[in-house]
């Protein structure tokens, strides 16, 4: 009998997705990390630097409260940035399931558009797809068991050949499934680090704000 496929493996155009979606939600981690650490980068200046540099010329409890409220402000901003991108790094329990997710409605577009491309001959739902995949699995087992058992060589060859195509099947089924929660992973993660940009802007601003407070008081206000 010829040698069959990992039921477990990817198969065919399966690999590329699973393969595309994996590096997909590596340079998103990625992008997240560097933000991180220019974000860090700043707090560093804004606790190391400013202070320094500006403690001499601030005079008098009003710009020392200006000051101190606009460094407080301008830190506030670097923390809530760093938080929200780190929320890209959180690691993720994915299922078929989260594609019932409201953020992930776009993918379920795309998916609904067709079909065809991700479930294959296995149907035009995540729910018809594992039909097939349990019903394939049963037809491998039960198969297994009557060629344990039989003794006819015609029917053992004829059963042999219909094992093969079901573990097959098992394997193309199993890689499709895969490759729909890897999707809806780099989906989830998609949607994390477009919430961090906006909130990394939104920090921006306070930083910028905060630093603008901080060099008035610096500068007698």
């Amino acid at each position: 009998m010829p040698q069959l496929p990992d039921p477990a493996a990817p198969v065919g155009e399966q690999t590329a997705v699973v393969g595309s979606a994996d590096a997909t939600v590596a340079d998103m981690r990625a992008v997240a990390r560097w933000t991180i650490m220019a974000n860090a980068a700043v707090g560093g200046l804004l606790l190391a630097g400013f202070p320094l540099a500006a403690i001499g010329k601030i005079h008098g409890a009003p710009d020392i409260a200006l000051a101190g409220g606009g460094l407080t402000v301008a830190l506030l901003g670097v923390f809530w940035a760093i938080w929200s991108t780190g929320e890209v790094l959180t690691p993720r329990f994915t299922t078929l399931r989260s594609l019932r997710e409201p953020a992930l409605a776009d993918l379920r577009t795309e998916i609904d558009a067709a079909p065809e491309l991700f479930f294959g001959p296995f149907g035009t739902t995540v729910e018809e797809l594992g039909v097939a995949c349990r019903l394939h699995t049963t037809v491998a087992v039960n198969l297994t068991a009557c060629l344990a058992q039989e003794r006819d060589e015609d029917l053992r060859t004829e059963w042999g050949r219909a094992l093969a195509a079901a573990r097959v099947n098992i394997a193309h089924a199993t890689a499709r499934r895969r490759a729909l929660v890897e999707l809806a992973h780099a989906w989830q993660v998609r949607g994390a680090l477009r919430r961090a940009r906006l909130q990394t802007m939104l920090g921006a601003l306070l930083v910028v704000t905060g630093t603008v407070l901080f060099l008035l008081a610096a500068d007698g206000g």
